[in-house]
């Protein structure tokens, strides 16, 4: 086997020579490196930034179904609270058939949490990650403000087995339940609100189905008259209820 010398240079010229072309090679390599891994980073932002704001949209949707409701959880309020009043410490003339409550949307964040976590929004840049974690943050909201709200309408929905006068601790605990479930409609609002601001400035705006389109309508528990038996609320929702039913 000949084993080839690596040949002297003769000369500043030829060493030159040999020097641009090793240089070159080098910079050429590192350069195709670079776009190949700019490539790959682009590409990874563009599938977190789809599955994001696809993710934000279907959030959205969600809200705009719970805005579709919001006048009825406002009348059925106003009815209570009315009812409250009337009857003061006594009792409740007549008693509320049926009560009801907010329908309750699941809001999603774990397409941001894996993107978050990934690294892969660190790929956006500083205005658009800002702009991201601004409506993420009402998502968060209206989510806390549900869970707190079913909560105080699951005390209200007492008034529907409640048998005598309502007695002086009777009338503040449903008071209390029914101011909670007010600020909770409140916020709810403030949240949706927001929300959609921000998510205008991501250019989300018209690709966010209507509460009709995306099979929102009612029936919704808490827009059904209060004075309807129970059984028969209960038979109205059955369509389309979860398999587990109306809460008591």
């Amino acid at each position: 086997m000949d084993i080839h010398k690596p040949k002297p240079w003769h000369g500043v010229r030829e060493f030159l020579k040999e020097y641009v072309i090793i240089v070159v090679g080098v910079l050429t390599a590192l350069g195709a490196e670079q776009v190949a891994v700019a490539l790959r980073d682009r590409h990874a932002a563009a599938e977190a930034r789809g599955a994001v704001y696809t993710e934000i949209r279907l959030n959205l949707s969600y809200m705009q179904g719970r805005m579709a409701t919001q006048a009825c959880v406002e009348r059925r309020l106003d009815e209570i609270g009315t009812l409250l009043v009337k009857a003061g410490e006594g009792p409740l003339t007549p008693r509320p058939d049926w009560i009801g409550q907010p329908s309750s949307w699941l809001i999603a964040a774990q397409r941001w949490q894996a993107a978050t976590g990934s690294g892969r929004v660190s790929l956006f840049d500083d205005a658009e990650q800002g702009r991201l974690a601004g409506v993420y943050s009402p998502l968060s909201r209206f989510a806390d403000a549900q869970e707190s709200e079913q909560a105080a309408w699951a005390q209200l929905r007492g008034l529907e087995t409640w048998t005598g006068p309502l007695g002086p601790a009777g009338r503040i605990h449903f008071l209390s339940a029914l101011q909670q479930a007010r600020y909770e409609l409140w916020n709810t609002r403030v949240a949706m609100e927001i929300a959609f601001r921000r998510a205008r400035a991501l250019g989300i705006t018209k690709e966010t189905p209507k509460a009709t389109e995306a099979g929102y309508e009612l029936p919704h528990a808490v827009c059904l008259p209060i004075d309807t038996p129970r059984d028969e609320a209960v038979s109205q929702l059955a369509v389309d209820s979860p398999p587990w039913g109306q809460p008591r």
